[in-house]
Formats: C-alpha cells, sequence, structure tokens
C-alpha cells in the first residue's frame, strides 16, 4: 500500500503482549517512519477503506451513472482526494483491490466488500480501471 516509507501499522493478535508490541513497535519505527498500532482484524485499516472506495467508484461506473472521467473529477473536486478513486485503483493495482475486497468479504461475510462486476472484468482482463466502457 502506498506510504510504508512514512508510516507503517503494526496489527496486534488478540493474545500480543506488552512486550512483544513494544518490540515490535521499536523494530517498525527504527528507520524514523511513524506507526500506528491496532487491533485484530481481517484487513488493515488502509486497505479496507481504500478497497471499499474503488469498489463503489466502480459500481458508478457499472451503472451508467457517471462517466469514469467524472467520477475521478467528483472525489477529486468534491472531496480534495489528491487522486479519484479509480486511479487509487489502478496505483495499488485493480486485481490486488479485487483480492483485498474478496479477502474482506471471505473474512468477515459482509456483503458490503463483495466486488463489483465491473471491478472483476477489469481485473480479469488486466485493463486499467481508468479504461472508460467502449460505446459510452
Amino acid at each position: 500500500m502506498p506510504g510504508l516509507d512514512r508510516h507503517r501499522t503494526l496489527m496486534l493478535t488478540a493474545v500480543t503482549g506488552a512486550p512483544a508490541r513494544d518490540a515490535a513497535h521499536a523494530l517498525l519505527a527504527a528507520d524514523g517512519a511513524g506507526v500506528s498500532v491496532i487491533g485484530d482484524s481481517p484487513g488493515f485499516v488502509v486497505q479496507r477503506v481504500l478497497a471499499t472506495i474503488v469498489n463503489i467508484a466502480a459500481g458508478i461506473a457499472q451503472r451508467g451513472i457517471a462517466s469514469v472521467p467524472d467520477i475521478e473529477d467528483a472525489v477529486k473536486l468534491g472531496l480534495g482526494y489528491p487522486h479519484g478513486p479509480l486511479s487509487w485503483g489502478d496505483r495499488i493495482g485493480g486485481a490486488r483491490i479485487l483480492a483485498i475486497l474478496r479477502a474482506m468479504q471471505a473474512a468477515t461475510g459482509d456483503p458490503r466488500y463483495r466486488p463489483s462486476p465491473w471491478l472483476v472484468r477489469r481485473a480479469g482482463l488486466g485493463l486499467s480501471l481508468l479504461t472508460p466502457e467502449a460505446g459510452r
């Protein structure tokens, strides 16, 4: 995921003791990178958020609610994000986003992580998520 040279996340298990947590934290922070400590979870915070945002954008594109460029512009201009959701998806990789969503859905059973068929098709074809639908 982006930014590992500046910040890292340490996920504790249900049985991680304070000495192990502190040792791992020191190791991850040794080069000056910031470290966030989170509880046991089936997936990291950034993975879950970015994959969900990309999947929502894919669903919007699939339904024809907005074009790919319009989705990108709406998020950048309306939310002030540095990149649109499908650009983020491309930076991480459509196949990786798909793998994160499938793993999250399998681990949690939560339908919110069900991948958009639009995303599944593009990842399967190796297409950029910025590729507009032909004929639209």
